[in-house]
């Protein structure tokens, strides 16, 4: 638990860097994207990423591909040094950690809410449009809808913001049913 703690701490300081040293560039809404894109390809390629952050590779191949990254993708100086300085570190392991962290705090600084919606089927656009809708009117807010396909909840709609949570899936309706008819026995 320390160990996690510890993760943590360490991937919000460089969040809140990588954050700042954009904000004075002005360049933060470019960062965000960068940020974006890298979380994706981190999930998309765990096994290629956790390889590169495997204390065995040494941080001159690190640095070589943190450049080769940076012609590639254009990215920004901010985001380069950003990834060869955790590299440096030997904290490659924890950009998943980074990248989640510099979402949550990109966002509040613009005064966004991250909503999280499950849902067992894709949900059409005007459903999405709707949601966005009711989700804006209740939080005063704008947000940012992140959908997920999950089918065992079965039907319905499971939604998260903050320390919030309103379920109205099938699934969590069947629990439900389960833990009275249990209790009756």
């Amino acid at each position: 638990m320390v160990q996690k703690v510890s993760n943590f701490k360490t991937a919000a300081a460089y969040a809140e860097a990588w954050l700042g040293a954009a904000k004075d560039m002005n360049a933060e809404d470019a960062v965000f994207e960068e940020v974006k894109a890298l979380k994706s390809g981190i999930s998309e390629i765990a096994a290629v990423w956790n390889s590169m952050a495997s204390p065995i590779e040494s941080t001159t191949d690190k640095l070589k591909v943190i450049a080769g990254l940076q012609k590639k993708v254009h990215l920004s100086d901010i985001t380069a040094q950003t990834l060869k300085l955790v590299a440096e570190n030997n904290r490659l392991k924890l950009m998943p950690l980074i990248t989640e962290e510099f979402v949550r705090l990109y966002y509040q600084d613009k005064g966004i809410t991250e909503v999280f919606a499950e849902s067992a089927v894709e949900l059409a656009d005007e459903q999405k449009a709707k949601l966005e809708k009711i989700m804006t009117q209740k939080l005063k807010t704008p947000v940012v809808i992140n959908y997920a396909v999950k089918p065992e909840v079965l039907g319905g709609l499971a939604v998260k913001f903050g320390s919030y949570q309103v379920d109205d899936t099938v699934k969590s309706k069947l629990m439900e049913l389960e833990k009275l008819l249990t209790k009756e026995n």
